[in-house]
């Protein structure tokens, strides 16, 4: 599970940001301890919310993780929703490193793992055989720095498992006698040993294969309201899942009957959702055909039972959706029976800003300081001039409205269309 990630010169985002989903002390948050993981004496939160102005940086927080895990699994599709990079380049600063720390907390181990790139050089390139976006980033980057820490959940101190430097050069006290780190030869500039190590040993047990592994399993849903063209290898992991899809669907009251994958060319396959009518006439529609609230939420629950556990990560998620569907879809990762699943997520959504649906840790904002850069922080941190916490009763969707929160757009006042 996700414990931390870190960020530095990526994007609107110019000083280091730190996104924990570590739950406050309960003697701070005591609100909802069911929302809460635990695993060994870690604390782990299951949901996040990201609020802000448009413009403020949410969506970069989300990017910048998908950036991160298409350089690690060597996968630039992560990252397609970005349009054109010409307008904001990649980076804040020209010139600079972005550097990526991400901890996690997976079978007994705190493993962190940082990662120190040069993005100056990437650009975005059409790609027409890429089913899920004809964009996507060329991988034209250099690794400047990379390195991993570990500890076991009963430990306090962490050990280093190896470091590569400026060069490509890896060191590691365990692994000595690998002729890639004995022979001191350079991985090449855009390959991490992260995965050089996954693809050439099969040892599941390591905490490098246990790291690679959690952030395989990060879930990335299409978001977009527009349907997906499923290929034989993209739909047979979802073959099974249809039976619990319905069901999730109908609760969210879609009314389906059957819910099914129909080859409509060599190769291709779409998903068709029957209904019947009062009549009891039986229809099956194409899932194009449906409105765009149906295809984002059918495009979520896809991407969640297509894997166990990992990280759902959703951009702008109140698209479309109306707020009693999100706040089902927040209940279903907030509930007792969920033991392994996390959701990140970046909303405009007001109305489930509330002290019934989210634990003050839980809610995060974005605003952008005076020097135009990104800042993130949560609402358990922001006190009052008494140095007091937000109370827990409190009406927060009305006071982030008031703005004494901040992280809301200034509109100014006396604007006319006339002349």
């Amino acid at each position: 599970m996700l414990k931390e990630f870190r960020v530095t010169n990526y994007k609107s985002i110019r000083e280091e940001q730190v996104f924990t989903m570590e739950a406050c002390p309960a003697k701070l948050v005591s609100e909802y301890q069911d929302h809460v993981i635990k695993a060994g004496k870690e604390r782990l939160l299951k949901v996040a919310s990201i609020y802000g102005p448009n413009g403020g940086g949410k969506s970069n927080l989300l990017k910048a993780m998908s950036t991160f895990c298409g350089i690690v699994l060597r996968s630039m599709y992560l990252n397609d929703s970005i349009k054109d990079e010409n307008y904001f380049p990649n980076v804040f600063l020209r010139g600079k490193d972005t550097v990526f720390t991400l901890y996690i907390v997976s079978e007994g181990y705190e493993i962190g793992y940082s990662l120190t790139v040069d993005l100056n050089k990437m650009t975005q390139q059409f790609n027409p055989q890429s089913f899920a976006s004809p964009f996507a980033w060329a991988i034209d980057f250099e690794i400047k720095k990379e390195e991993m820490v570990c500890r076991k959940l009963e430990e306090k101190e962490f050990a280093q498992l190896f470091e590569r430097n400026s060069k490509g050069i890896v060191t590691c006290e365990t692994l000595k006698d690998v002729d890639l780190i004995k022979g001191k030869r350079s991985l090449a500039k855009n390959y991490t040993f992260l995965k050089y190590f996954t693809e050439t040993f099969k040892d599941d047990s390591s905490p490098i294969s246990v790291f690679f592994k959690e952030i395989s399993s990060y879930l990335w849903p299409r978001m977009e309201d527009t349907p997906f063209n499923y290929t034989k290898e993209t739909m047979e992991p979802l073959k099974n899942c249809l039976g619990k899809a319905k069901e999730i669907l109908n609760v969210f009251d879609m009314r389906i009957t059957k819910l099914e994958f129909k080859e409509v060319a060599q190769g291709v396959f779409h998903p068709y959702i029957e209904r019947k009518n009062e009549d009891g006439e039986v229809f099956s529609i194409p899932l194009g055909n449906e409105s765009s609230g149906t295809i984002k939420v059918i495009n979520l629950v896809f991407a969640i039972l297509s894997k166990k556990g990992g990280v759902c990560f959703a951009d702008d998620f109140d698209s479309h959706l109306h707020p009693k569907l999100i706040r089902a879809i927040v209940e279903m990762f907030t509930s007792k029976e969920n033991e392994s699943r996390q959701l990140i997520f970046n909303s405009h959504d007001i109305t489930n800003m509330n002290n019934k649906l989210f634990r003050r840790d839980e809610i995060w904002f974005a605003y952008r300081d005076e020097r135009f850069s990104t800042i993130y922080t949560p609402l358990s941190n922001i006190v009052n001039y008494k140095g007091e916490m937000v109370r827990k009763d409190a009406v927060y969707g009305k006071q982030y409205l008031e703005g004494r929160f901040g992280a809301d757009p200034f509109i100014k006042k006396g604007l006319t269309w006339c002349d």
